[in-house]
């Protein structure tokens, strides 16, 4: 990651690296709140967010078991990207944003040939639906159970 002065979902300057750390050392609950609500903050993000990505994913290279919150996470930053009014990623973070999502890609792959977990296979799906340019499926990918039958009226 650049030393690069990153914005908050907020606009505020924000490094998500500590968060991350945080995360990694297991202290998850206290982390990815944060990290939610700064890099994703109701479908507004920013240049922290872009930045995270590919720290999120180093991190998920080093664990043993999916974690449905990155993936999650990382998916919902790339549908907020697609999204009217969110910056696009900044020139000097395009690479390694890409180079995350070509790493987060066989990961979700293997992980949803295995998982069971409602929620690690939703947030799996959606990272390979973005990966893939299905974007409209990744986002009801990540939708719960109830609100696809709402939404498709069934």
């Amino acid at each position: 990651m650049h030393d690069h002065p990153w914005l908050s979902a907020y606009g505020e300057p924000y490094d998500p690296r500590p968060a991350i750390e945080f995360w990694r050392a297991g202290q998850v609950e206290d982390a990815t709140q944060e990290l939610w609500d700064k890099l994703y903050h109701q479908g507004t993000v920013n240049s922290a967010s872009y930045a995270a990505v590919g720290e999120i994913v180093m991190m998920m290279q080093e664990q043993s078991k999916p974690d449905w919150s990155a993936y999650s996470l990382v998916a919902s930053i790339e549908e907020a990207r697609l999204a009217d009014g969110n910056p696009p990623v900044p020139s000097e973070l395009k690479q390694d944003y890409e180079n995350a999502w070509a790493a987060i890609l066989p990961m979700a792959l293997r992980d949803l040939a295995e998982a069971q977990d409602d929620l690690v296979v939703r947030g799996a799906l959606a990272v390979v639906a973005h990966a893939k340019g299905q974007h409209t499926i990744g986002t009801i990918a990540l939708l719960t159970e109830d609100e696809r039958v709402e939404m498709l009226g069934v």
